[in-house]
């Protein structure tokens, strides 16, 4: 299975805002190593689709960002003292 085929194949099992911990992901997928079940989290982490949870788990999470930066508020109005 290719890298982008587990990573779709990890989405399509995890329920939405659900924790998993790494031998329960592991048990869903025993034909792939915890080290490239690893790296596939990893990257769905660094693509905002999934979070950590704890010292080991994770949830799926679909971040609105679109990768631009907030726009800055108005700053604030400065008083000065009399």
């Amino acid at each position: 299975m290719s890298n982008r085929g587990l990573t779709a194949a990890i989405l399509d099992v995890m329920e939405e805002q659900r924790a998993y911990d790494q031998s329960a992901l592991k048990a869903m997928f025993p034909d792939i190593s915890m080290d490239t079940l690893r790296e596939a989290l990893h990257a769905l982490w660094i693509e905002r689709r999934v979070e950590r949870v704890g010292a080991s788990g994770w949830r799926r999470f679909e971040s609105t960002w679109d990768g631009r930066p907030a726009a800055a508020s108005a700053p604030a109005a400065h008083h000065s003292r009399a």
